[in-house]
């Protein structure tokens, strides 16, 4: 049994990545060049009642961007994938992009067969990207070493935590912060607590993560 033609339209501004982005999905077994727009506006005016099965969409286009026209055409054309094609590799872009729906996301710097491959695997329910933006992702969604982590400590206690990751004893402590050395052993008392710790190495590391 052959499998079902992906209807493919191509949102870009520039004629000649246009042109050779339609001739690539043409001469493919098994995909067509549904409609070809040059604008935003265009194709969300001319994909109203009839949508394609993926759209590979620019992002700088002149007057709405692709980004926009994702957001607005992910909610009229539910069952359309929509595939990012761009030079940007940024992670506003990125990120603003697949929040606005897009898929997928792939640079223009992918060859023939990278980019009909990330057609096909989108059409299947994947998720393609060029590998260099997948580890943009992956970074971003990743803990980053050193960042504080939500605790439930109070702004004072954090305070003497600081201070204390600093080798700080508690009479030095307690003279930078106006405090007495035994106040200073109640927010570390309950820091403890809270952190689940015994020391102050293991406050410190659980705190900033480290």
């Amino acid at each position: 049994m052959s499998r079902p033609t992906i209807r493919v339209s191509i949102v870009e501004d520039d004629s000649a990545i246009r042109e050779t982005l339609r001739s690539l999905f043409i001469f493919e077994d098994g995909m067509e060049a549904f409609t070809v727009h040059s604008t935003a506006e265009d194709a969300m005016l001319r994909l109203v009642d009839t949508c394609p099965d993926v759209v590979v969409m620019d992002i700088n286009l002149p007057g709405a961007s692709g980004i926009d026209c994702v957001r607005q055409m992910s909610q009229r054309c539910t069952a359309a994938q929509f595939l990012m094609y761009t030079v940007h590799d940024d992670d506003h872009r990125v990120f603003e992009a697949l929040k606005a729906g897009a898929n997928g996301y792939i640079l223009k710097s992918s060859t023939p067969d990278e980019i009909l491959a990330a057609v096909r695997e989108l059409h299947a329910g994947g998720s393609p990207m060029s590998a260099h933006v997948a580890r943009r992702v992956v970074a971003h969604l990743r803990p980053q070493r050193g960042a504080v982590v939500d605790t439930g400590l109070t702004e004072r206690e954090q305070q003497v935590l600081a201070l204390l990751a600093d080798g700080l004893l508690y009479k030095e402590i307690g003279d930078k912060l106006g405090i007495t050395t035994g106040t200073i052993k109640q927010h570390i008392h309950r820091m403890y607590e809270k952190l689940h710790v015994q020391n102050r190495t293991e406050a410190v590391n659980r705190f900033f993560g480290r």
